[in-house]
């Protein structure tokens, strides 16, 4: 396991874990425009093209994917959970905790939502999963406000407001700092 200055760490199996799931996430948001194309020819019984079922194809099994690597990140996340330095108030810090979990939540339940859609034809279903699309848009513009907020270091005196001098994000991107 790699260490921080900190003794607070996050090992490489996790930072990959995330980026991973980063780089899914975003293909997901790229194939669904010709997913939700794919699906119109399914709910009207047509034929799907070539691309229609290479498209529908990636997108459940990314989403599949997707929902069993966060499971994984969880269970890593139960065996070390690499705070913020010990630098956040009690409320803070339980705040990064709710979001993670809201985070986790929305993704699994992108997963279930989607496969009820897409393999039960249940109607409810995908239309939670439209609306959870944006919720979990909505979570991960916040988790990245949130890691930016942990910010580069300003030097030794200098550090913008509502940006603190700690390593969060510099651990998470692998690095015990940034120069």
């Amino acid at each position: 396991m790699e260490r921080s200055t900190t003794g607070i760490f996050y090992t490489t199996l996790q930072r990959r874990l995330h980026w991973l799931v980063l780089l899914m996430l975003i293909a997901q948001y790229l194939l669904q425009v010709p997913m939700r194309a794919a699906m119109a020819a399914i709910e009207s019984q047509e034929t799907l093209t070539l691309f229609q079922y290479l498209v529908a194809t990636v997108h459940t099994g990314n989403g599949i994917s997707i929902a069993a690597i966060m499971i994984w990140r969880w269970q890593l996340r139960r065996r070390a959970v690499p705070l913020a330095g010990g630098n956040l108030t009690p409320r803070r810090e339980k705040l990064v905790r709710v979001h993670h979990v809201s985070l986790y939540v929305t993704v699994l339940g992108m997963m279930v939502t989607g496969a009820l859609h897409y393999y039960v034809g249940i109607e409810a279903a995908g239309q939670w999963h439209e609306w959870g699309k944006w919720l979990l848009l909505v979570l991960v513009g916040v988790h990245i406000a949130g890691a930016l907020s942990h910010g580069v270091r300003h030097g030794a005196h200098h550090e913008a407001p509502g940006v603190r001098s700690d390593t969060v994000l510099q651990r998470m991107m692998g690095r015990d700092s940034l120069r």
